[in-house]
Order: structure tokens, then sequence, then C-alpha cells
């Protein structure tokens, strides 16, 4: 017999797998309470709803996909870090199929605010880190920010442009790196 899993992370995990296994839609309250081992009640003092757990398994498989401290250990530039989010996003595709275009689709009509403050937070995160490497690189090229176009309204265009790529399987990754580095070197 399987051990109930008995903490929050442990039902983050299999939430984070039923997502993977069967796609983000189908992780609600029964399903994971009845993977997790435990009964449906139990696992309403862990999450108070549905719209609680599919928030936390949302940012929990954004944490996976795009684990950004391991990231940023391995880049010394924004190249790099945008290059290895790419890799990242494009091997996480298979692991949780349909997640960039179905994560949003799975909150009930009321719950999308908290669906995408969730979702903005990591993306802040995310857009923090890359600032901080744009700001460190050595190599970008002198006085090509103002203050109209700072580096961090740089950041938002880039960050805008990455996600547009995330969610349209026909754009051109290597494109997108050559105008970043173009633009800084």
């Amino acid at each position: 017999m399987n051990k109930a899993v008995t903490s929050k992370e442990e039902i983050l995990e299999v939430s984070r797998s039923i997502a993977a296994s069967k796609g983000i839609t189908a992780v609600n309250m029964r399903t994971v309470a009845s993977e997790c081992g435990i009964a449906l009640g139990s696992l309403y003092n862990y999450f108070t709803s549905k719209a609680e757990l599919l928030s936390a398994t949302v940012e929990a498989v954004w944490a996976d996909i795009f684990p950004i401290d391991k990231i940023s250990k391995d880049c010394e530039n924004i190249i790099e870090y945008l290059k290895v989010l790419l890799e990242s996003a494009e091997e996480s595709k298979q692991h949780y199929p349909q997640f960039f275009s179905m994560h949003a689709l799975s909150f009930a009509a009321g719950d999308k605010r908290e669906g995408r403050k969730v979702m903005e937070e990591y993306f802040q995160k995310m857009k923090h880190q890359m600032l901080i490497f744009l700001e460190n690189d050595k190599k970008t090229r002198a006085h090509i920010f103002t203050e109209q176009l700072s580096e961090k309204v740089y950041v938002d265009y880039i960050f805008t442009l990455f996600l547009s790529i995330l969610f349209d399987e026909r754009a051109d990754r290597g494109a997108f790196l050559e105008f970043v580095k173009n633009y800084l070197y």
C-alpha cells in the first residue's frame, strides 16, 4: 500500500505528477486526495479550495520548468540565461504537455485573478533575474540605455517576446536570441 502523503510539498509533488501525466486540467481536489492516499477532507487542511490548490500547482510547475536559482548559476550573461530558459521550456513540453496553453484555462472564471497573480509573481522573479544578468553583462555596448529605454524597460520588452515564443510553436528561438544579441553587443 502507498504511504499517505503528509505535507504540502508532497501534495504539490503529486499535483505536478498529475499535471505531467494527465494535464493541468486534471488537477482537482478529489484526484489529488486519491493519489495522495488521504481523505478529501484532509486535503482541505492544506488547501482551502480547488483554486488555491491549482494556484500552488501552477506555481510549482513554473518553478519546475524554470528553476531560476539553479539556472542562474549556469549563466554568465543575459544571452546565456535566455538560452537556458528556452531550452528548459522546450524540455518541459515533453514533461508537461500543453501546460503553456492550458494552465490559464484550468481556473474557473472567478479564480482566474488568483491564477494570474501567481503567474505574474513568478514572471516578476524571472524578469528580476534577467535584469541582474543585463546589468552585470560586461559585453553590453556603452550608452545603449537611456532614460526612456532603461534596462528595466528593455527587460520588459524582451520578456514579452520570450513569452510569445513560449506560446508559439513556430517561433524561431535562434532569431530571438540573435535579436537580443544584436541590440546589446
